[in-house]
């Protein structure tokens, strides 16, 4: 395996080389961890790793430095905790992030869960699925307190409730959306002002058309899709390998129609949550939660089994992993979240909403990332004070421009090149940047200056 390969996303059986060693992905399905699987998955990494955890943008863990020896005996206890596929081939395709939090919330239309797990058994069985892509993936958005907007995916499912009952509204990524709200760009700063930065976590005005499905129809539905993908997309080695491409090249209505499904529905635009909206306590009808979240999405083996057992002390039932990079302990009482809190706050979690490291997501850069310009973490530490406290996701730092910590637009995104860092405004990693080669002092001045203007 080689660390340029590209398309294809890291698993247990199948891990990626990186600068600090392998790298592990456990895929966690709905993203539900009970604590006995927490505390092994923390006593993994330590025996078997560098002892880094790392949340990804999918709600997984990843388990970095992994020693090429300590491969088997790795999947070896992943099993045990049956949290390892069955073959390469079906870890690849499960690719299905579900609202975590959609059984204890109580604004949620439905439990997904059991949904989701029948689509990722649907997967695992249907061979004609084996050739989509790595990073095909699908969503299934519960609504509530904590929609999936913002999690990219090739086909997302949206639940909706209407006068027949719940339905699950169909998109396909690459259908274009309403532009999200500007905001005052700041004074002062050459280039910015012709590109109107997004409200954080804003969303447009208007409808759209999709493709809806009962509840038990979405894991077929979901097939169907794929092969549609799959049939019109074809064999040849430049075929669009995600949905966004075959939508710019097809259209989605011949999309929908190959898989036999009608685009007849109107329905608003996808609605976001932020990461500050999952951390902190929080009220889940009778009972409470508390979320917290490793600083840029990693923390050391040892904080994680602390959580584990802080939480078991306090009678937590569980852990939920969101897309967000934050954990959540559910089945609280809310005096033991507010003393869980205090707990996870010394062992180095963010656990206070307006903390402004939550506005930014960084990749995990040099040394750990062997294709990284820079170690973006420090930087992002220091450019994280010059931030609004509030808001969604209003800075994205890579190492790179292949911008793997976050794949949808930011505010702000600032990517390392051997000349310094690239500005991109309301964009990705790899987009034309605004301003080109700053310095870290120089890339600081336009975030607080830009910032300014995301708060007002």
């Amino acid at each position: 395996m080689s660390a340029a390969v590209k398309g294809w996303c890291p698993g247990a059986l199948r891990p990626m080389p990186t600068g600090d060693g392998l790298l592990v992905r456990v895929r966690i399905s709905a993203g539900r961890l009970s604590l006995d699987q927490a505390e092994a998955l923390a006593s993994c990494a330590r025996d078997c790793g560098n002892g880094t955890i790392e949340v990804s943008s999918r709600g997984n863990l990843q388990l970095r430095g992994i020693a090429e020896a300590k491969l088997n005996e790795l999947r070896a206890r992943l099993a045990a905790e049956r949290l390892i596929d069955a073959d390469p081939a079906t870890e690849r395709v499960r690719n299905v992030v579900a609202s975590p939090l959609s059984d204890v919330d109580p604004e949620a239309i439905l439990d997904v869960t059991p949904i989701a797990a029948s689509l990722e058994a649907r997967l695992a069985i249907d061979e004609n699925l084996r050739a989509l892509p790595g990073k095909f993936g699908f969503v299934i958005d519960a609504g509530g307190r904590w929609p999936l907007g913002d999690v990219e995916a090739d086909v997302r499912f949206e639940a909706l409730r209407g006068k027949d009952g719940v339905r699950f509204a169909v998109r396909l990524m690459g259908e274009p959306h309403p532009q999200p709200l500007p905001v005052r760009t700041g004074r002062g700063v050459r280039g910015a002002g012709s590109s109107p930065l997004p409200a954080p976590g804003g969303e447009g005005l208007g409808v759209e058309r999709a493709a809806t499905c009962a509840p038990h129809e979405l894991p077929d539905i979901a097939a169907r899709l794929a092969r549609a993908f799959l049939t019109l997309a074809g064999p040849e080695p430049d075929a669009p390998r995600r949905m966004r491409t075959l939508v710019q090249r097809n259209g989605a209505a011949s999309i929908f129609a190959a898989a036999g499904l009608a685009a007849d529905a109107a329905i608003a635009p996808p609605r976001t949550a932020s990461p500050r909206a999952t951390v902190g306590v929080l009220a889940l009808g009778e009972r409470a939660g508390l979320g917290a979240a490793p600083p840029f999405g990693r923390m050391r083996a040892e904080a994680f089994a602390k959580l584990a057992r802080a939480a078991r002390v306090e009678r937590a039932s569980g852990l939920r992993l969101t897309p967000w990079r934050t954990i959540v302990a559910v089945g609280l009482e809310a005096s033991r979240a507010a003393r869980l809190a205090k707990q996870l706050a010394t062992l180095g979690f963010i656990v206070a909403p307006d903390d402004p490291r939550l506005g930014v997501v960084v990749c995990p850069g040099a040394p750990a990332c062997a294709q990284a310009e820079a170690d973006v973490q420090a930087d992002a530490r220091e450019l994280a004070e010059l931030l609004p406290r509030a808001g969604g996701i209003l800075l994205h730092v890579s190492g790179c421009a292949k911008g793997c910590a976050r794949a949808s637009p930011t505010p702000l995104t600032l990517v390392a090149k051997p000349s310094g860092y690239d500005l991109v405004i309301n964009g990705r990693a790899g987009d034309p940047p605004t301003h080109r080669g700053l310095s870290i002092d120089q890339a600081a001045a336009l975030v607080k200056c830009l910032g300014e203007g995301l708060a007002a």
